[in-house]
């Protein structure tokens, strides 16, 4: 190969290289791989799906839909996977009236409106006020009956396994 060749070659090369990486970070992949996590046809699937909807799905939910695109997907790989993405905290976990666990795509700090008869689960933005959460809920056409809040962290005299 003459060396014109060999720029042309590097040149399309390093195109790719550049579609690639802004695909990846338009979907959002990057944060698989920035977590450590190998880019895996399911993995992808999965993040997309929890990224993509608001419905706040169970593992079987999410297996459901996922299964669609990849028709050979089993629910154990589904089950490890979400398990994988809440231990790099790339999504949340949240438990509905029944006891499903319900998994949130959005890790950003928020609130969820819970429906407790049909199973409902809305995200609304943070909002610093108990007034203006029902102002919002009222615009939406909720009517809350019950408030729970939870937040967590560790607190500064930590000792691993100790209650207080």
């Amino acid at each position: 190969m003459d060396f014109e060749s060999i720029f042309y070659f590097v040149l399309i090369i390093t195109f790719i290289d550049i579609a690639y990486n802004m695909f990846m970070e338009k979907e959002g992949f990057t944060i698989l791989r920035k977590n450590g996590l190998k880019l895996t046809k399911a993995r992808m699937e999965i993040y997309a799906f929890l990224k993509d909807t608001v419905s706040h799905p169970s593992a079987f939910d999410v297996f459901e839909n996922v299964k669609k695109k990849l028709p050979g997907i089993s629910y154990a790989t589904v089950y490890n996977v979400l398990n994988k993405f809440l231990e790099k905290d790339l999504i949340q976990e949240l438990s509905s009236f029944d006891n499903k666990k319900r998994f949130d795509g959005n890790t950003e700090p928020h609130i969820h409106l819970i429906c407790p008869e049909c199973g409902r689960i809305e995200d609304v933005p943070f909002v610093n006020s108990k007034e203006k959460l029902e102002i919002i809920a009222k615009k939406r056409g909720w009517q809350i009956k019950k408030y729970d809040l939870n937040v967590y962290g560790t607190p500064k005299n930590y000792k691993k396994n100790k209650a207080l």
